[in-house]
């Protein structure tokens, strides 16, 4: 019984091994797509505000690096799937602890990132409602 377990699971993993590998190449080019169209967009969007005022600018520069984050948050969440992935086709400690380590990377930033939205939606918030302000009193 357990010999037939052993010759199933090797037969599954000859079968499975290929498309797997196949799959996790794909994500990581994925990734890293990802990566240069965010970058990409990120570095266009720069060179737009540069004809800005420099209060428009410094406001324009949060959105555009906040931007940029969620592109790399993305990316990191398509490696960790595909380390996942690796992982299941050899379960070593090795690759385990690299699992991990990208894993609390990932949960590092996406709480900092989260962190950072919050405190730009907030002060976005506190611009708009301070130019409202200003039009209202100015429309008296």
């Amino acid at each position: 019984m357990i010999n037939d377990i052993t010759q199933f699971t090797e037969l599954l993993d000859k079968i499975l091994r290929p498309y797997v590998e196949v799959l996790t190449f794909g994500i990581d080019i994925a990734a890293g797509l990802v990566i240069v169209i965010s970058a990409i967009i990120a570095f266009v969007s720069f060179l737009k505000i540069l004809t800005k005022s420099r209060t428009v600018q410094t406001h324009e520069k949060e959105t555009i690096r906040l931007s940029l984050a969620r592109g790399m948050i993305l990316a990191l969440d398509f490696e960790v799937g595909s380390d996942i992935l690796k992982t299941i086709l050899l379960p070593g400690v090795n690759e385990l602890a690299i699992l991990g380590v990208i894993v609390a990377i990932r949960i590092g930033l996406s709480w900092s990132l989260s962190k950072e939205i919050n405190r730009h939606h907030d002060i976005k918030t506190k611009i708009d409602t301070d130019l409202d302000k200003s039009n209202d009193t100015e429309a008296k």
